[in-house]
């Protein structure tokens, strides 16, 4: 079984929202899952998990939210060689850079050495709406990953 960490980052709660249902659907499956905001981890935490899944809304023109920002920054200094990975976060679509924050948890991720499984779920507006969005994105992860 594949060891998990769901890390977000969240100012309104919407994405937190979606971290609480991503892990629920994985401990519905009995998953060693652990969820944690990006505040209570370091970024040399993640090479202990073989699963990393990082979640977080885009502000402004497509930055991380604050609380990500360091954390980011600091994950240059790891290596996930071996790692699997995937992203999420809410936003709107209004705006030019809708997401953006999915991509550039993405391409950090990548820079470390690890392996997006999934395109990254990006949900705009209002996430209790689109909860059937997110157990799905979950359910695929856990389909690809034989956790």
């Amino acid at each position: 079984m594949k060891k998990t960490i769901i890390v977000y980052g969240t100012t309104t709660g919407n994405t937190l929202v979606m971290a609480e249902e991503i892990e629920g659907i994985f401990k519905e499956q009995n998953a060693d899952v652990k969820l944690a905001e990006v505040t209570d981890v370091q970024p040399g935490d993640l090479a202990d998990y073989d699963l990393i899944i990082l979640g977080c809304p885009t502000w402004g023109e497509g930055e991380l939210q604050d609380d990500f920002i360091s954390f980011e920054k600091e994950m240059n200094k790891i290596d996930l060689k071996g790692k699997q990975a995937a992203c999420f976060g809410p936003g709107d679509s209004s705006y030019v850079f809708f997401c953006e924050a999915v991509d550039i948890l993405e391409a950090r991720l990548e820079s470390c050495g690890a392996k997006m499984i999934i395109e990254g779920l990006k949900i705009d507006g209002d996430v209790d709406e689109h909860m059937d969005a997110t157990r799905e994105w979950a359910e695929k992860i856990l389909a690809i990953t034989d956790n």
